[in-house]
């Protein structure tokens, strides 16, 4: 089988990626905002709760499949962080910061992934692009043997974790800087911003690598 596409392949399948958007993202949620709001559990009690949906299916999926559910590890570390931050202290400034420990956990996650055998957005682009279908997980692995797809795929990481922990260290800095009401007021200006242009760059940049593989492909096509 041939290797795959490395631009094509890096955009990911938005129905394969459901299930994963479910159990990791979604399970997690409800059951968070339903304990709250119906039973008055704690924040810890009710976030510890909605950590097993992401748990077992990392459990099923290194069981059965023989791979880490790269999601849901994400999930659980923000989930662990954020227990962690409120056991830690009640002071209002730690709680504004809050938010952002999981953005920096994440960010720190990523930078050790360059230790790893592929760096951490492989496996996010691998789980979004194959819905974690063996033999799709398979044919997507070949992308690795090509030194177009390295570099994609460790500049992508490099990119995020960069403004992963930026985004962590600006909130520290407003939150020390400016007063409370301030921070509530900005905050999701600025760090949705963040976010969203991380997004629209990534886009941008897979899109163009797209384009200049395929002018490259049509260069190297013979003339009938």
């Amino acid at each position: 089988m041939p290797a795959p596409d490395a631009p094509a392949a890096l955009t990911p399948s938005i129905w394969s990626a459901v299930p994963t958007l479910i159990v990791d993202g979604l399970f997690p949620f409800l059951t968070y905002e339903l304990l709250r709001r119906y039973t008055g559990v704690s924040e810890v009690m009710a976030l510890g709760i909605g950590a097993i949906f992401p748990a077992a299916k990392g459990l099923i999926d290194f069981t059965h499949r023989k791979h880490v559910d790269i999601i849901g590890a994400i999930v659980l570390v923000g989930i662990g962080v954020s227990i962690a931050s409120l056991l830690v202290s009640a002071s209002p400034r730690l709680f504004l910061i809050r938010e952002s420990f999981v953005t920096g956990a994440v960010g720190l996650l990523a930078l050790t992934s360059f230790l790893w055998k592929r760096p951490m957005l492989f496996y996010v682009g691998r789980q979004f692009s194959t819905g974690n279908d063996p033999a799709a997980v398979a044919h997507f692995n070949q992308l690795w043997e090509r030194a177009e797809a390295r570099r994609v795929f460790r500049l992508l990481t490099a990119v995020w974790a960069f403004g992963w922990l930026g985004e962590f260290g600006l909130r520290i800095v407003m939150v020390l800087t400016l007063s409370v009401p301030q921070v509530l007021l900005l905050s999701p200006f600025v760090f949705n911003g963040i976010t969203f242009g991380l997004i629209a760059w990534t886009l941008a940049y897979v899109r163009r690598q797209q384009r200049y593989h395929r002018g490259n492909a049509a260069d190297d096509t013979p003339a009938a």
